[in-house]
């Protein structure tokens, strides 16, 4: 897999496989998002799409119990990810509306 060049020190794969979803699979073991991970690394992906608000704010989770179960693996990837964005959903299902929050708190 051909890799994109950042800098001398960040490199990421041409490829990455986002989490966005993976809080909506019927599975969410360790042992089934591992596979997962697996399944890319072996096509050469190794940067992820993460961030806080994925899978109704379960995605983090759901990827670090896979980590936990997998000692290593999350040596083997980059980890793109981002947050701030506060919906009306899991954690934040009392939130009336979408939107942006920065601040240290949140972050």
């Amino acid at each position: 897999m051909e890799r994109i060049e950042l800098n001398a020190d960040v490199s990421l794969s041409r490829l990455v496989y986002g989490m966005w979803r993976i809080g909506d699979d019927a599975d969410t073991s360790p042992a089934h998002v591992q596979a997962k991970v697996e399944a890319c690394l072996a096509q050469g992906i190794t940067t992820l799409d993460q961030a806080d608000i994925y899978g109704g704010y379960t995605a983090e989770a759901i990827l670090g119990g896979a980590f936990r179960a997998s000692p290593g693996l999350r040596d083997k990837l980059e980890i793109v990810t981002k947050c701030g964005i506060v919906a009306p959903a899991g954690r934040h299902a009392a939130s009336r509306v979408k939107h942006y929050d920065t601040s240290a708190a949140h972050i």
